[in-house]
């Protein structure tokens, strides 16, 4: 199981059962909830790059 971390709310994810995905800059985010997704989706660069 690899796990990311939720570049919105900073939450860890599992990348199988995430609730969403979206692609910036050739980089895949994944995200625990519709929410968090969505106001990556409307600002992308505000939360880009702060996932570790």
């Amino acid at each position: 199981m690899e796990t990311q971390t939720d570049p919105v709310c900073g939450m860890q994810v599992d990348q199988e059962n995430s609730a969403g995905t979206s692609e910036y800059k050739r980089t895949t985010y994944y995200f625990c909830s519709q929410s968090c997704k969505q106001k990556f989706d409307i600002h992308p660069s505000q939360y880009a790059g702060q996932a570790t």
